[in-house]
């Protein structure tokens, strides 16, 4: 025999023993979600065990600033927006009346001092979007 066959014997030898592990096609890669296939059982049947955990949708924050109180978005209201809508409009971003009711007019303002600024254009004022407006 060769001698490369008789130094991988052990090694063949041991994966023809062990289980096959595979991972099923799930975008998290989770080894919880592993599918284990025995390969040593008569020919036609094989046995599939999964263990599936469900997958918990990341809830989605605008510049890590939703939840804070100094966010303002469509629907705000009061001093904090007319103040927002005056920065705006000295910017030249803003054309509407101050009026210290976050609109759509407004919205497309910030999207515009967003997009000049380099940040993501979502229409919301948050810690990020309010540094460029003072």
């Amino acid at each position: 025999m060769n001698w490369k066959v008789l130094a991988l014997l052990p090694a063949l030898t041991l994966a023809a023993a062990m289980p096959a592990y595979s991972l099923t096609n799930n975008k998290s890669h989770n080894p919880t979600t592993a599918s284990y296939v025995a390969q040593n059982t008569p020919a036609g049947n094989t046995i599939k065990k999964t263990n599936a955990v469900p997958k918990v949708p990341a809830k989605h924050t605008s510049n890590n600033t939703e939840n804070h109180s100094n966010v303002l978005r469509v629907g705000s209201r009061g001093e904090a927006v007319k103040t927002a809508q005056n920065s705006l409009k000295q910017q030249g971003f803003y054309t509407g009346n101050v009026n210290g009711v976050f609109d759509n007019k407004t919205r497309s303002a910030v999207i515009q001092l967003q997009k000049s600024k380099g940040l993501r254009a979502d229409g919301i004022i948050g810690h990020r979007t309010l540094a460029f407006l003072k």
